[in-house]
């Protein structure tokens, strides 16, 4: 399977290279696509400590590629948002890593699902 998928492209440069980010504040701003999230969500959702979580946060945000916000409900809590750029850097990103390696491109859309599938049927075994 590495030599399938890993080996044959290096994914984390991809990413780099375009976005111009590091593959793990890519990862950050990937998680924030579907909306705001509070510090501890995110780091949470990472696997972060919520130190580490404050420097990624920090540097996106120098970038322009966040926001950190007060939360509506809690004035001690901060929410962090994509900007319009930090949006389209997360969608860069998610468009890199949707793409088939190439030791998959013979397969069709049906073959692709199907890995795809028993893919996510054994991530969901390994989390419970």
């Amino acid at each position: 399977m590495q030599n399938l998928v890993l080996r044959q492209r290096d994914i984390r440069s991809a990413v780099e290279r375009a976005t111009g980010v590091s593959f793990g504040r890519s990862r950050a701003l990937r998680r924030l696509v579907r909306g705001p999230l509070r510090m501890s969500e995110l780091a949470a959702r990472l696997g972060w400590d919520k130190p580490y979580t404050t420097t990624v946060v920090d540097d996106l945000e120098e970038r322009g590629l966040v926001t950190r916000n007060v939360a509506p409900d809690d004035r001690r809590a901060k929410m962090v948002e994509l900007t319009p750029e930090g949006h389209a850097v997360a969608v860069a990103a998610i468009r890199i890593l949707a793409e088939p390696a190439p030791g998959l491109s013979r397969l069709n859309s049906e073959e692709l699902a199907v890995i795809a599938e028993l893919l996510e049927k054994a991530a969901a075994e390994t989390e419970c």
